[in-house]
C-alpha cells in the first residue's frame, strides 16, 4: 500500500514518493492514524494491511508503558475494537448525556459552533447530525464533529463527513485508556520532508478554537529556521554552522548534542515535540517561536503558494532575508512601509463605515473633494 497518501502534507506526501521513502511499520500506523480527511475503514484496511506485513514485529515501548509488550498485530487489532466500541457508544441512544456539534464551513475555511451560533443541545447523536445535515442544503459544511457530554464529566465525540461517514473518534476527557486509545499521542516520528530554512509554510490542519481573521491574513503561516527532527545532516544542508559555543545564533548548532536530541525523541518524545520554529506575526511584530498543538506538528504543513496579504506581506522579505536574496536595509524599509500602508487601509475603513460621503467631502478625504479640487 502507498501509506503516503494518508500524509496530511501534501507537500511531503509528494517528495517521499519521489525519493521511493520506505516507512517503518510504527511511521507508517501513525501517519495512518494522524490521516485527516480519510475515513476510518479506510484507515482500517490500512491497519489490516500493516497487521498482514508485520503481524509479529514487537513495537518500541514508549513513556506511559504505551506498546509495552505489544507487536503490530495485537496493537491494532485492539485499537480497532476499542475505538469501534468508542464509536458505538457515541451513537448510543439513552445515556446520561446530551450532544452538540460543530461544523467546518468551506466557505470560512474555518470551524463553528452549530447553525444557531451558539450549542443548542441533543438528546443523541443522530438528534445532533440530523439538525447539522439540515443545514448543509447549500453544500458548505465540510466536516462536522459531534460531541457528547456525560453528567459524570465525561466526553467523547466523532468528526464526520456530512453524509455520516466517520473520519475518526477520540475520548478527550474522563478516564482514558492510555494504553490503546491514546497511544498514538505518545509517538514520535522522524520522517524526511522537502522543507528548507527560509520556506514559508503554511498548517494545513485548522484548529477549531483559532480565532478569526478578518484583515484576510493566514492563521498560522511560518518562515521556517528550524524543525526538531534536524540532525546533523540536516542542519548542514540548511546552512547551520557546527559550535560548541553555548551562546551560538540561529544559524548555529552544536550537531553531536542535536544528533543525541533525537536519540532522546526516539525513545522518549511525543506529539508535542514534533515541532518547527521560526518566524511568525502576531499583529504587526515579528516574533520568533516554535509552532504549538498537535494540528501545528511539522507533517501538518505545506508551503504557501498563496497570495500574502495584509501585514503577511511582511514574511516574504523576512523569507528572502534570511534565503541571503535581500539586504537587511530593504527588508526594513519594507516592513515600515507595509505597516504604514495596513494603517491607513484600517483607518479609511473605519472613517467609511462610521461617516457619510458628504462628511468625509468636506474633511478632505471623500471622493466629492477630489472631483472639486481636479476641476
Amino acid at each position: 500500500m502507498d501509506f503516503t497518501k494518508f500524509l496530511n502534507s501534501k507537500d511531503i506526501a509528494t517528495y517521499l514518493r519521489r525519493i521511493r521513502y520506505e516507512f517503518t511499520p510504527e511511521q507508517a500506523m501513525y501517519v495512518v492514524h494522524a490521516a485527516a480527511e480519510i475515513p476510518l475503514a479506510e484507515k482500517y484496511a490500512a491497519y489490516e494491511e500493516l497487521i498482514e506485513l508485520y503481524p509479529d514485529h514487537a513495537l518500541r515501548e514508549r513513556r506511559q508503558g504505551v506498546f509495552k509488550d505489544q507487536t503490530v498485530a495485537s496493537f491494532l487489532r485492539t485499537y480497532m475494537e476499542r475505538e469501534s466500541a468508542l464509536l458505538a457508544e457515541l451513537k448510543r441512544d439513552g445515556d446520561d448525556a446530551v450532544c452538540t456539534y460543530d461544523y467546518f464551513s468551506k466557505e470560512e475555511d474555518a470551524w463553528f459552533q452549530d447553525g444557531y451560533g451558539h450549542h443548542v443541545v441533543y438528546r443523541n447523536f443522530s438528534e445532533a447530525l440530523g439538525d447539522a445535515q439540515s443545514e448543509n442544503a447549500d453544500g458548505n459544511i465540510a466536516k462536522i464533529t459531534v460531541t457528547k457530554r456525560y453528567f459524570s464529566g465525561r466526553t467523547i465525540e466523532a468528526t464526520l463527513l456530512p453524509d455520516g461517514t466517520c473520519l475518526k473518534s477520540d475520548e478527550i476527557s474522563g478516564e482514558r485508556d492510555d494504553a490503546f486509545l491514546h497511544a498514538f499521542d505518545w509517538m514520535w516520528v522522524k520522517i524526511p520532508t522537502p522543507f528548507r530554512f527560509g520556506d514559508i509554510l503554511a498548517p494545513v490542519l485548522k484548529n477549531k478554537w483559532d480565532p478569526d481573521t478578518p484583515d484576510g491574513s493566514i492563521k498560522g503561516l511560518i518562515v521556517l529556521t528550524d524543525m526538531e527532527t534536524w540532525g546533523s545532516e540536516e542542519l548542514k544542508k540548511n546552512g547551520f554552522r557546527n559550535t560548541k559555543t553555548p551562546n551560538y545564533t540561529r544559524r548555529e548548532q552544536n550537531f553531536a548534542i542535536r544528533d543525541r536530541l533525537i536519540e532522546k525523541h526516539e525513545e522518549y518524545g511525543d506529539e508535542s515535540d514534533m515541532l518547527l520554529f521560526g518566524y511568525f506575526l502576531d499583529g504587526v511584530d515579528l516574533c520568533y517561536d516554535h509552532t504549538l498543538g498537535i494540528e501545528q506538528g511539522y507533517l501538518n504543513y505545506e508551503r504557501f503558494r498563496g497570495e500574502l496579504k495584509g501585514h503577511d506581506r511582511m514574511l516574504r522579505s523576512v523569507s528572502n532575508f534570511l534565503k541571503g536574496e535581500l539586504e537587511l536595509e530593504l527588508m526594513l524599509k519594507a516592513h515600515r512601509l507595509i505597516c504604514a500602508e495596513e494603517e491607513y487601509r484600517a483607518r479609511r475603513s473605519d472613517m467609511v463605515s462610521f461617516y457619510t460621503d458628504e462628511g468625509l467631502a468636506l474633511a478632505g478625504i471623500g471622493k466629492e473633494y477630489k472631483d472639486r479640487q481636479g476641476k
